[in-house]
């Protein structure tokens, strides 16, 4: 390789040009201070607002999962206490449920104990009324017979009659019976 420097140097210097394939070393330490300087700029400016600015988003993502996290936390929380409430309210249901059954069916006896109690009493009541009546009609029908006894009784002691007279004054006296 130094054959070909040597080459590419003379062919150069043969033109009148000369190659110089060693900066200066003025311009190489220039080129290094523009270069630290042009490192110390992008640092202040460009790496520390961006660094900043990736480790602000890395918090902020960070905040953002502990907050999903927190948030999930209690929806589950809140999912268990509502299934909790529910739980308690079904069986608060069922158990009003169960009492108004209960109630129903005991009210429902009492109204068919209480109801088959007032138709014996009815019953009883109209038994009671109908042989009052009866006591009544037949005393009534006695008083009737016997006030028509005393009535042809009367008629056959007023006249002395024939015995076709005493025929039809007994067949008027069955015709009334049997109207009364």
């Amino acid at each position: 390789m130094p054959n070909f420097l040597f080459t590419l140097a003379e062919g150069a210097a043969g033109e009148g040009h000369s190659i110089n394939l060693f900066p200066d070393p003025v311009t190489i330490i220039w080129t290094v201070i523009n270069f630290a300087i042009l490192l110390a700029v992008l640092y202040k400016f460009l790496y520390k607002p961006l660094l900043g600015a990736l480790n602000a988003r890395d918090e902020q993502i960070e905040g953002a999962l502990k907050k999903a996290a927190a948030d999930r936390a209690e929806a589950e929380r809140l999912r268990a206490e509502l299934e909790a409430k529910l739980a308690d309210a079904q069986r608060e249901a069922q158990n009003i449920i169960s009492t108004a059954n209960k109630t129903a069916a005991a009210a429902r006896e009492q109204i068919e104990t209480e109801a088959r109690n007032r138709a014996a009493e009815m019953l009883e009541n109209a038994t009671k009324t109908i042989e009052r009546e009866k006591v009544k009609a037949l005393a009534e029908l006695r008083e009737e017979v016997a006030n028509l006894a005393i009535m042809v009784a009367g008629k056959v002691i007023d006249k002395n009659l024939d015995n076709a007279e005493q025929r039809r004054l007994a067949e008027s006296f069955v015709a009334e019976v049997g109207k009364n």
